[in-house]
């Protein structure tokens, strides 16, 4: 629990800081980028820069501008890790690219199931006991599907997240549920929601919850962090997971 805590301690502290610098114009630059604690990984510091771009009122165009600069920077810097620096790129690359259906961009997907893997997995601390992690996964499908139920609809994301090893999800609401938020880069439309079990996959475990949203078309990128509960041998467990982050393009 108090690595659960170090770590959300230090999201929070960094996605206040690196929104503080956001709010300053041309404070930003590749020559000038917010500092990277020593203590933080790619696990924590992309989320991070993510969640501070959705926060507040601006456009599209801002919010890419910010993204791509605040990742521009980082990428600047000397000692980037390599899989930090690998995230970022694809980050940077899929923000960049024009908008899927338009001149010069990407064809919409019209055949098979859209299925986005999030960037990498993501780890439950002590969710299979003391010492114990949980190594959970992400997805997120674009509608229309049948699968997760309700299924999502055209112009919805569904947002499925797996804890594996653990027993079956239950109904408790942590202090910090499980929680997807999200941003669609081609409309600047935001929004965050609670991932739960009403989708009734795997009830006995591993523990899966999922969320649908109204993201509307166009290119969305999403990060999945907080709590959830599960039924383990020894009874219910609470843990936290670190955020993870996904790429996605909704029809």
């Amino acid at each position: 629990m108090l690595r659960t805590r170090k770590v959300r301690n230090a999201v929070a502290a960094l996605t206040i800081s690196v929104a503080a610098v956001l709010a300053m114009p041309g404070s930003v630059t590749a020559q000038n980028p917010p500092p990277i604690p020593p203590d933080l990984n790619f696990l924590e510091i992309l989320p991070a820069i993510i969640g501070s771009a959705v926060q507040g009122p601006k456009s599209g165009v801002e919010a890419r501008d910010e993204l791509l600069d605040t990742l521009g920077g980082l990428l600047s810097q000397p000692g980037v890790p390599k899989e930090m620096a690998v995230g970022a790129e694809r980050i940077v690359s899929f923000i960049s690219a024009p908008e899927p259906g338009s001149p010069g961009g990407p064809a919409i997907p019209t055949d098979g199931p859209p299925i986005s893997q999030f960037l990498y997995p993501t780890m439950g601390f002590d969710c299979l006991g003391a010492g114990q992690n949980s190594i959970a996964t992400a997805l997120a499908v674009s509608g229309p599907q049948a699968l997760p139920l309700p299924g999502p609809k055209r112009r919805e994301a569904a947002f499925v997240f797996t804890a594996l090893g653990t027993g079956g999800a239950t109904d408790h609401k942590p202090h910090d549920p499980l929680t997807v938020s999200w941003l669609n880069l081609d409309t600047n439309r935001a929004g965050s929601a609670q991932l739960d079990r009403s989708a009734g996959i795997n009830p006995d475990g591993p523990a899966t919850l999922t969320a649908i949203e109204r993201t509307g078309s166009g290119r969305v990128i999403a990060t999945i962090h907080g709590s959830m509960t599960h039924a383990g041998p020894s009874g219910h467990t609470t843990c936290g997971f670190a955020p993870t982050v996904g790429l996605l393009t909704v029809e």
